[in-house]
């Protein structure tokens, strides 16, 4: 599988996350949409989870939900950034972790079930899913969303007719994740697709969103200098064939959900329910 992430300067992706913390939540309806979806998946699952993960759970929605889908779990939810933990935490109702998804700060076989909502294209899917892989009970199941490489088709285009200089992810392909998937140990994989168009009331309101996504461009091949107006009019120029009859803003995602098992009878301590949980302050 091809590894994006060395392609993304992680210093970027840390700082596009902490400015969605100053963001209003309901801005983002891209992670809205999917965090629903998620959890109407989660009713496909022949499991009684103990204990949560909630991987990459920014304000922490889904963590709330998951709280609500099992009232007699754990729910912990962990992200890179508490910035939106803190600012949200004292309305939430869950276990609240500040630590990196790619080395988590967890025993090995702990958690029932992992779920993660829009996490992977900002990551190294490799150390992720080894990581997942690691702390996830014998049978116990991930369930995420992600995006896939028809993500912003339209901004690739537009942008291609302004510069040469990189602006939209490379978002990892279905295929390539099954089979990542495999590679750490997880069994019957279960993927699909979603296409999904969303409109928007102008290109900032899309930028918006994204920004609130945390999905500003971090590639180490964009252009480091300011944007200037001239570039930002020739790409709203070049975009606006993607109007609707409406005036607004057409932007395509591709979904990628999937629901995945720790292999039975891997290594771990299915004893009972204490997981060690480093305390933020």
């Amino acid at each position: 599988m091809k590894n994006d992430f060395p392609y993304l300067q992680e210093s970027a992706v840390q700082q596009a996350t902490q400015r969605a913390a100053d963001l209003d939540p309901a801005d983002n309806v891209l992670a809205r949409h999917t965090g629903k979806e998620l959890i109407e998946r989660l009713s496909l699952l022949t499991l009684t989870p103990r204990i949560i993960l909630d991987l990459g759970c920014g304000t922490g929605v889904e963590a709330d939900l998951l709280t609500q889908c099992y009232p007699d779990a754990v729910v912990v939810g962990l992200d890179a950034c508490g910035a939106p933990l803190f600012k949200y935490a004292p309305c939430r109702s869950f276990l609240a972790t500040v630590g990196d998804a790619g080395h988590l700060p967890y025993q090995g076989g702990v958690f029932d079930l992992v779920v993660s909502n829009l996490l992977l294209p900002w990551c190294d899917v490799d150390k992720v899913l080894g990581e997942v892989a690691r702390v996830l009970r014998p049978g116990g199941a991930l369930v995420f969303a992600t995006l896939g490489p028809d993500t912003l088709c339209e901004a690739r285009v537009a942008w291609d007719h302004v510069d040469t200089f990189a602006h939209v992810h490379d978002f990892t392909d279905m295929h390539d994740l099954g089979d990542a998937l495999i590679r750490y140990g997880f069994v019957e994989p279960v993927m699909d697709v979603q296409m999904l168009g969303l409109t928007f009331s102008d290109i900032r309101g899309l930028v918006r969103d994204l920004r609130a996504l945390g999905g500003t461009n971090a590639l180490t091949a964009r252009r480091r200098t300011l944007t200037g107006k001239d570039r930002w009019h020739a790409f709203k120029s070049a975009y606006s064939f993607r109007q609707t009859d409406g005036g607004r803003v057409r932007a395509t995602f591709e979904l990628v959900y999937a629901i995945a098992w720790a292999k039975s009878g891997s290594s771990g301590d299915d004893s009972g329910i204490h997981v060690s949980i480093p305390q933020s302050s």
